[in-house]
C-alpha cells in the first residue's frame, strides 16, 4: 500500500519499494530477493508504474494495493501449467493475488519465474530462427547497468539506504546520471546537447564514499558546492563538503533537503555555463 496519492511516479524500484508501508513492503523485498537470486541478469525497470523484471522479455512483476499483493506471471501458459498449484489463491488472467503480510513461497515464485524465462527464451529462439545468421556482438553495459552491478555486490550494513538515496539523487533533477568513478557510484550534471549548442560537458557533482559502514557517506566534490547553505552539509574544506545519513529514518526526514542541494548545485553549473 503506497503512502500518499495513488498518483505518485517512481523513478526506480527502490524508489517504489521506498514508498511502501509494512508490511507489504517486506513482502516485496522478499519476492524481490528471490527473483534476483534466480535471475541475477534480470533487469530491474518500472513498467505502468510498478516494478518488473526483464530477461528476453518481461519475466515477471509484483505490485502493492490497498488490501493486497499482486504477482504478475506475464504469462497465460504459466497460469494453466501451475493451474492446480494457483487453486489456493485468487488469480485473475496473468495474475495471483495474495494478503499483503504473505509473500508467495519462494519455492512456487521459482517454479513461475522459470518457466517464463523458459518460455522467453523458446520465442527468442523461433526469432532468430527466421533472421539470417549473424554474429551477435555482446552489448556494452551502461553506465547505470555498471552501477546496478555494483550494487549488486556490495556488502554493505546500510545497503538498502544507499538505494533509497541514490533514488533520491537520480529524482532530483531530469539531467543528473549516474557511472562509476572513483570506485563508486558517482553522479554528475550532463546537460541536454539541444541545451548546450550541442557540445557535451560533464559537471560532476556527488559520490557514494561506502568504506565508513556505520552511516551512508555523501562527498559533494563540486566546487561551487561550498557556497550552498544547507544543516545537512557538514565540514569545511575549501572545495567539498559531506553528508552523512546514519538510518532510513534520517533520510526521509531529509529528503527534501538532499533535493533542494542537488538542484541549487545545478542552478549554479547552469548560470556559469551560460
Amino acid at each position: 500500500m503506497l503512502k500518499g496519492s495513488k498518483h505518485l511516479s517512481f523513478a526506480s524500484v527502490e524508489d517504489y519499494l521506498h514508498m511502501q508501508e509494512e508490511p507489504a513492503r517486506n513482502t516485496l523485498q522478499k519476492m524481490r530477493a528471490t527473483i534476483k537470486a534466480l535471475v541475477p541478469a534480470a533487469e530491474e525497470v518500472i513498467s505502468y508504474q510498478i516494478p518488473t523484471f526483464k530477461y528476453n522479455g518481461p519475466v515477471a512483476a509484483f505490485a502493492a494495493f490497498k488490501n493486497h499483493c499482486s504477482f504478475f506471471t506475464m504469462s497465460h501458459a504459466v497460469m494453466k501449467t501451475f493451474k492446480e498449484e494457483l487453486k489456493p489463491y485468487k488469480t485473475s488472467g496473468v495474475t495471483i493475488h495474495f494478503p499483503l503480510d504473505k509473500p508467495l513461497p519462494a519455492a512456487l515464485i521459482k517454479k513461475l519465474v522459470t518457466a517464463k524465462m523458459k518460455e522467453n527464451a523458446e520465442r527468442l529462439a523461433a526469432k532468430n530462427k527466421k533472421l539470417p545468421a549473424k554474429k551477435m556482438a555482446k552489448p556494452k553495459p551502461t553506465d547505470g547497468q555498471l552501477v546496478d552491478d555494483y550494487m549488486n555486490k556490495l556488502k554493505h550494513p546500510l545497503k538498502d539506504e544507499i538505494n533509497v538515496v541514490r533514488a533520491i539523487i537520480k529524482s532530483a533533477h531530469k539531467n543528473i546520471a549516474e557511472r562509476i568513478k572513483w570506485n563508486a557510484p558517482s553522479y554528475y550534471y550532463q546537460p541536454a546537447q539541444a541545451e548546450n549548442n550541442g557540445k557535451v560537458t560533464i559537471q560532476d557533482m556527488v559520490t557514494f564514499n561506502h568504506r565508513a559502514t556505520n552511516h551512508v557517506h555523501l562527498v559533494f566534490h563540486h566546487p561551487a558546492i561550498v557556497t550552498i547553505s544547507s544543516p545537512l552539509l557538514e565540514g569545511d574544506y575549501t572545495n567539498r563538503r559531506m553528508v552523512y545519513f546514519t538510518n532510513m529514518a534520517a533520510i526521509r526526514k531529509h529528503k527534501k533537503a538532499l533535493v533542494n542541494i542537488m538542484n541549487e548545485l545545478i542552478k549554479i553549473i547552469e548560470n556559469n555555463h551560460h
